[in-house]
């Protein structure tokens, strides 16, 4: 039996997307998702409610998509994986992080009202705070 890494969640945009490049010109975007889960508990009967906050990154024209048409408050569906990486920061300090390397958003809630996108994205510096699947240790900036 093969392995399988797969994940499907909705939920709403924490704050407004964050798109930047890398050296290379791929876009990267990313955005953090609240998923809200709500149960009755059983002892109480009162019902609880739990909030998991889940960094989302989206690459290339999918990237610049969502980073034109998704703002904060957003509804979106996200199919992808969960990925961890490790990375070196400036001080050199060994960091992990976990997130959900998307590979299908779905735009979610119906049309954007007056206040949301499109919008044109605003590029950062090149190269900066990314690491692409598969690129050399040594685009990595941090």
């Amino acid at each position: 039996m093969s392995d399988l890494n797969r994940v499907v969640l909705t939920g709403r945009l924490t704050a407004d997307p964050d798109l930047k490049y890398t050296q290379g010109g791929r876009a990267m975007l990313r955005f953090d998702v609240a998923v809200n889960r709500r149960w009755v508990n059983p002892e109480s009967g009162q019902v609880e409610e739990e909030v998991t906050f889940l960094p989302v990154v989206v690459w290339g024209k999918q990237a610049e998509t969502c980073a034109a048409y998704l703002r904060k408050g957003r509804q979106v569906a996200v199919d992808g994986r969960i990925r961890v990486r490790s990375f070196t920061t400036q001080n050199g300090d060994r960091r992990r992080t976990t997130e959900i390397a998307a590979q299908a958003v779905h735009f979610l809630g119906g049309r954007p009202t007056a206040g949301e996108g499109p919008a044109e994205p605003q590029p950062t510096e090149e190269g900066s705070d990314v690491h692409p699947e598969g690129a050399p240790e040594e685009e990595v900036p941090f």
